[in-house]
């Protein structure tokens, strides 16, 4: 037989995927990429969104065939990656470039598996990129259930078609991609999305304003009510306990309905720190977030302190 000619067929990525990737990882965001393509395809898919570049350290192929061979591979990566990080203290280095980590689904399998999945994890989180090709859609639900229950993080997952149903639905946050492949993620996910490049508006701005605003609506409520109850709880010293009120019953009914409702929900609803282009050209606005810096254990005190503040000024 003579070869007359071939042809080929590419998958061409979405506009905007590599930069989106660059941006969220930029702000500490792990990515992981669950698909059933062969290692080939992944790995190229890899390099073309710029989850595997040649300045990593280190790239580790977990591809055993039975789950003692994946143990030993396991314990082996684990045991190199120690090794990588002794030499850098050694040398003083701040920051090592990284490592990528490559592993098919029937390895998975085993990887999974109660006696693998802690080191696997390990591992995992101590990548930069995780790429798992040849997984099942069951495999793909089977990772971020284990991520959710180990690492007690948020998880997001986005796919564009109906394999990635299970995966989208067991994650904390599901994304579906409206496109070619059909409705079927977008119909099963929490938010839908036309493309993949929409995520990071989602994510660096739609959800830091989120954070931003809730947590200065739960901020403002714990003040508010604090210094409204406050000065009934003083008026009662002055009142002999007889549970008198120190505000007209129509003043009481109308705090809350009138007086403080709409400034609340204006707050939760529109407030703005920064407008959406400030908050895509400097992503690492999103980090705050992260550790919870605008509620917390601190600032849940202030606003009782303000409260108190409010309640003496009103007093005095």
């Amino acid at each position: 037989m003579i070869l007359l000619g071939a042809t080929a067929i590419e998958d061409k990525l979405q506009e905007g995927v590599p930069d989106t990737i660059a941006k969220l990882t930029s702000v500490n965001i792990k990515i992981w990429v669950l698909t059933g393509d062969k290692m080939e395809t992944a790995i190229n898919i890899g390099y073309s969104c710029k989850l595997l570049t040649e300045k990593f350290k280190k790239v580790f192929l977990i591809n055993g065939k039975d789950d003692l061979e994946v143990e030993t591979q396991l314990n082996n990566t684990k045991i190199q990656m120690d090794q990588f990080k002794i030499a850098a203290d050694k040398e003083n280095l701040r920051e090592i470039n990284g490592y990528a980590l490559l592993i098919n689904g029937d390895s998975l399998a085993y990887a999974l598996k109660p006696t693998c999945e802690k080191i696997f994890l390990e591992i995992s989180c101590q990548c930069k990129s995780v790429i798992c090709c040849r997984v099942t859609p069951l495999q793909k639900a089977q990772v971020v259930e284990v991520v959710k229950r180990n690492k007690g993080i948020i998880t997001l997952a986005i796919g564009d078609g109906a394999n990635d149903v299970s995966m989208i639905k067991t994650a904390h946050i599901g994304v579906g991609i409206s496109g070619y492949e059909g409705n079927q993620a977008a119909l099963a996910s929490d938010y839908s999305i036309g493309q993949f490049r929409y995520l990071e508006r989602l994510l660096l701005v739609h959800g830091r304003w989120s954070y931003y605003r809730m947590s200065k609506f739960l901020r403002y409520f714990f003040y508010k009510n604090f210094a409204f109850t406050l000065a009934n709880f003083w008026f009662s010293f002055f009142s002999a306990y007889s549970a008198q009120a120190v505000y007209d019953a129509i003043l009481l009914a109308a705090y809350n309905t009138f007086f403080t409702q709409f400034p609340v929900l204006a707050m939760g609803a529109f407030d703005q720190d920064v407008n959406d282009e400030y908050s895509l050209a400097y992503p690492k606005m999103y980090i705050p977030g992260q550790y919870n810096l605008f509620y917390n254990i601190r600032m849940f005190m202030y606003s009782l302190l303000y409260g108190v503040v409010s309640y003496w000024a009103d007093y005095v």
